[in-house]
C-alpha cells in the first residue's frame, strides 16, 4: 500500500518534469502559469542535475531526474519488501521499470496536453500556450495530419487513442513480463 502511494507521487513528480521538459521545448514564456507552477514545483528535484547537463534546447535534466526518481523509487519499494533478496536482476528490473514508468508519464503529459490543446482551440486559439502545445504536437501529428475534413482535425484522436492503448493496454503487459521475470 505504502509502495503505492510512493509510485502515485513519483508519478505526479515526474509528470510535472517532463511537462516541464516538453513547455520549455515549444519555447513558452518563462512568466506563463503552467510553466512556473511546473518550474517551481520541480526546481528541487531538477536544478542540482543542471549543474552535471546544462540546458539547452531541450532540459535533459527533466528527464534524468525523472528516471532517478523513479529508480530510487522502485529500489527503496524492493529493499523495503525484501531486503535480503537485493540481486542484479532487481537492479536491472527496476532499471527497465524507471524507464518504463518515464515513458508512460510521458504518454500522460501527451494524452493532457491534447485535451488542454483541444480545449483552447475552442476558447482561445491564439494563446501562448496554443501555440506552444501546436509547436509540440505538430512533429508527433504530421504522419496523421491528411485526416482533416474541413476546418475539423481528427489527427489528434488517433493520438489520443494510440496513447491510450498504451497506457491501458500495453505498458500495464509489459510489467506484468517484467515481474514474472523477476519471480523466475
Amino acid at each position: 500500500m505504502r509502495g503505492d502511494l510512493l509510485i502515485l507521487l513519483a508519478d505526479g513528480i515526474v509528470i510535472l518534469c517532463l511537462a516541464r521538459l516538453f513547455l520549455q521545448a515549444a519555447g513558452l514564456s518563462e512568466n506563463h502559469a503552467l510553466l512556473a507552477f511546473s518550474k517551481r514545483s520541480t526546481d528541487w528535484l531538477v536544478n542540482p542535475l543542471h549543474k552535471i547537463l546544462p540546458i539547452k534546447k531541450y532540459d535533459p535534466a527533466c528527464l534524468l531526474s525523472g528516471l532517478l526518481l523513479y529508480y530510487i523509487v522502485f529500489t527503496f519499494i524492493t529493499l523495503v519488501a525484501q531486503p535480503t533478496a537485493f540481486s542484479v536482476k532487481i537492479i536491472i528490473a527496476n532499471f527497465i521499470l524507471s524507464v518504463l514508468n518515464t515513458i508512460k508519464s510521458a504518454a500522460y503529459v501527451l494524452l493532457i496536453g491534447l485535451f488542454i490543446r483541444m480545449a483552447l482551440s475552442i476558447k482561445d486559439p491564439y494563446s501562448q500556450l496554443s501555440v506552444a502545445l501546436e509547436r509540440i504536437y505538430r512533429p508527433i501529428l504530421s504522419p496523421v495530419q491528411f485526416l482533416k475534413y474541413g476546418r475539423y482535425d481528427f489527427s489528434g484522436s488517433i493520438l489520443a487513442l494510440l496513447l491510450w492503448i498504451w497506457l491501458s493496454s500495453l505498458s500495464p503487459q509489459i510489467t506484468r513480463q517484467i515481474n514474472l521475470w523477476l519471480l523466475q
